[in-house]
């Protein structure tokens, strides 16, 4: 009796430590977390159990159940490249891309079970989207977004700009000036019906229609176009008609350059000619004050001595009136002649009178 009390609480520690492992291992396979970024799927045997779970935190599920987690982020989608043709009867190679993310991850679960299987799925999706939508449209309306550059005015490039402006005008703006584009389609209050943008819209709504229809459980969150390549035959004729646009961009900019010049240089001249004027009349001032100082100095050396004065001023006309070499007659009649008889002998000897 005594040695079964002894042995009873050894037995108890025993039954204790085993309950608390099957607790303990319980436990560790009946909860479960889930991150902000996840949801997860329950199944048991294989077959899913109750909604997915979407609210992070510690969550309870039996031991023999599992838990499927799927990323609830968005997902990158990059496809192969697409060959369509447009309303107008062009070839076109249309590389797209899209954003998705599982929206219901039960039905994601039943139809895919993967993330690599949905990114096959998509490549149909989007891709029969694509033609159809592109079949829809002529080429230029594919290409372009608005008409902003069929009622760029070629005035606005003008010669009202400066250099330093013209040298801001983007390639956009200038790209396809002078070209006989039409223009994209737009309702009668201004909304644009056709364009890349309206192209876009068109693709997301078809192909969320036709995941939709099929059920993966996925939502779009848009679709981008990341290459538009032409066809050799629609390359050669692009590239010509850019050739010749800028060809004509060329010869507008080279023409409002020669016109921009001659205002210059017409500006210029004017500018000289009216520093020469100024110039000239400033030295008609100088040569006028000039002038009136002289005569008033040889009005003043007048009036000092007369006679010596005329006598000078005579002597200068001869002096202009004969060469190195002439000869003159003076007859005793000549002012000229007295002038000379005037002189003393004594004076032109240099010898002293008594």
């Amino acid at each position: 009796m005594c040695a079964e009390q002894k042995r009873n609480p050894a037995t108890l520690w025993i039954i204790g430590a085993m309950v608390a492992i099957i607790a303990a291992a319980t436990a560790w396979t009946s909860l479960y977390t889930i991150s902000e970024w996840e949801q997860a799927v329950i199944t048991q045997f294989g077959e899913v159990v109750g909604d997915p779970v979407t609210e992070a935190g510690l969550h309870v599920k039996l031991p023999w159940q599992q838990v499927q987690r799927f990323d609830s982020r968005l997902q990158r989608w990059d496809g192969r490249q697409t060959t369509t043709i447009t309303r107008d009867r062009k070839t076109v190679n249309i590389d797209v891309t899209a954003r998705w993310r599982i929206s219901d991850a039960k039905q994601f679960l039943e139809a895919i079970r993967s993330i690599n299987q949905a990114d096959t799925r998509l490549n149909g999706v989007i891709a029969g989207a694509v033609k159809d939508e592109i079949a829809k449209y002529d080429l230029y309306e594919v290409i372009r977004s608005s008409n902003r550059i069929l009622n760029l005015d070629t005035e606005e490039l003008s010669i009202d700009l400066d250099p330093d402006q013209l040298e801001e005008i983007t390639v956009k703006e200038v790209a396809t000036l002078g070209s006989d584009l039409p223009e994209l389609r737009q309702s009668a209050n201004g909304n644009y019906l056709a364009g890349r943008p309206i192209v876009l819209q068109g693709i997301l709504q078809e192909a969320r229609k036709r995941l939709a229809q099929i059920g993966l459980g996925i939502e779009l969150e848009d679709i981008l176009i990341k290459q538009l390549n032409y066809t050799q035959e629609i390359e050669s004729n692009v590239y010509a008609q850019m050739n010749a646009e800028l060809q004509k961009i060329s010869a507008g900019f080279r023409s409002q350059g020669k016109k921009r010049a001659e205002q210059r240089l017409g500006e210029m001249e004017r500018e000289l000619a009216r520093i020469s004027s100024e110039a000239e009349q400033r030295a008609q001032i100088v040569r006028g004050q000039a002038e009136a100082k002289a005569i008033r100095i040889y009005a003043e050396a007048y009036n000092q001595d007369p006679d010596f004065y005329r006598f000078l001023r005579t002597l200068q006309a001869y002096q202009k009136g004969l060469g190195p070499n002439s000869r003159i007659l003076i007859g005793s009649g000549s002012p000229f002649f007295e002038l000379l008889n005037e002189i003393s002998p004594d004076t032109t000897t240099g010898a002293e009178s008594p």
